[in-house]
């Protein structure tokens, strides 16, 4: 971090910085604001008994000013402290209520004919503390404060009851060097703030960053880079998904479906392996749009896809899988090497319903619809079979 003579340098924000800056440290600076008013004004109102001993002849006015005047106005401070307001005003009108404090104890200490008042404006150090240190606003907004207070004090030294040129210099010789510290002070606390904010919001940031990184990572490992779809680990994931949010009853009753591209080889060694892709990518997003929300639609390698629709029966996953078959066919990819009188790209599916509820249970469901696709490959293609179900034994299908 870099220093000037001892100090450390205040870091630079962005606009996003700083406006996150004043956002979380309104709250807490707002109760600080509070707690140091009330600190503050007590010792202030307690100061009337230094005036009764020290002064004497300035009670009367002591009392009026102090508990006529700023008390009522610190209990105004202390309402707009609690107010939703931005932080900067209130450490500004806080400020501005210390110089009236420090005015109103001017005017009691001129007030007053006793010799040994000069004494007494020693204390002037006092406002001076509280304006930097105590109130601990930003250091310009101090500086700013700071040279108000020397303006007031010394513009009523010189009418201070006893005071000479020789005053003037030991008082000056004790005011300048105050100042100067605490001035150091205010600088040094807030850079320290700003230091540790700024390091904190840059790790936060960081952390950010680093999470969406893995997000991406995440589902860049999850999804399938050529048709944009869940490959396999998608479909595990999905499935994990589903049994931790579904109904027993949804999962009970669960449509998986095999999809496979009819003649896909011959359509690669035909065409190219770029319009392989193409095919692919075309296929899968007729079928993703053909198939409800819900469904989790996936490429489980080369021309091969899967399709798992919870809360699914036999005849809802019938009709899936006829309606994916007929537009497949409807978009009418070119296919001229599949043989026989197929002339644009099919596809066959195999499905089952049952349970997913465990691993075991969804293999089975795997097998049965992977038997089921392979008796529509062996019928000719370009079809669907579901695979025999428990409740009545029969296999249904197109193709």
């Amino acid at each position: 971090m870099d220093t000037w003579l001892g100090l450390d340098a205040r870091p630079r924000m962005n606009a996003d910085e700083a406006a996150t800056y004043e956002r979380r440290r309104a709250h807490g600076r707002s109760r600080e604001l509070v707690q140091t008013t009330i600190k503050v004004m007590f010792f202030y109102l307690a100061c009337v008994v230094a005036d009764m001993a020290l002064l004497g002849d300035v009670t009367v006015l002591s009392v009026a000013l102090r508990f006529g005047l700023m008390l009522p106005l610190a209990a105004m401070l202390l309402i707009y402290q609690l107010k939703v307001r931005p932080i900067r005003h209130k450490e500004y009108v806080t400020l501005g209520f210390m110089l009236a404090a420090n005015l109103a104890w001017c005017v009691i200490t001129v007030a007053s004919d006793n010799p040994m008042a000069i004494n007494y404006f020693y204390a002037a150090v006092l406002f001076q503390m509280v304006v930097t240190i105590g109130i601990r606003a930003p250091f310009r907004a101090s500086l700013a404060a700071t040279l108000a207070c020397f303006l007031i004090n010394y513009g009523f030294i010189s009418f201070v009851a006893g005071w000479d040129p020789i005053h003037g210099l030991y008082h000056l010789a004790i005011y300048i060097p105050t100042v100067v510290q605490t001035l150091i002070a205010s600088y040094q606390l807030e850079a320290e703030r700003l230091i540790n904010f700024v390091q904190m919001y840059e790790n936060e940031t960081l952390k950010q960053e680093l999470s969406r990184q893995n997000d991406v990572l995440e589902r860049l490992a999850l999804t399938d880079p050529l048709t944009q779809l869940p490959n396999r680990r998608g479909t595990d994931a999905e499935v994990a998904r589903l049994r931790a949010h579904l109904a027993p009853r949804e999962i009970a009753q669960t449509a998986i479906l095999i999809i496979d591209v009819d003649h896909f080889k011959a359509f690669n060694d035909g065409y190219g392996h770029a319009a392989g892709d193409d095919c692919l990518a075309r296929v899968a997003r007729v079928m993703r749009r053909e198939l409800p929300g819900y469904a989790h639609l996936a490429r489980h390698g080369g021309e091969e896809f899967l399709a798992v629709i919870p809360h699914c029966g036999p005849e809802t996953a019938a009709r899936h899988a006829e309606s994916l078959r007929r537009r497949v066919r409807a978009e009418a990819i070119a296919h001229d090497h599949a043989g026989g009188s197929a002339r644009f790209v099919t596809i066959s599916i195999g499905a089952a319903c049952g349970s997913i509820a465990t691993d075991a249970a969804l293999d089975d469901l795997l097998q049965s619809a992977d038997r089921a696709l392979y008796a529509v490959k062996a019928d000719g293609r370009n079809g669907w079979r579901l695979a025999e179900t428990e409740d009545d034994g029969r296999a249904l299908g197109v193709g």
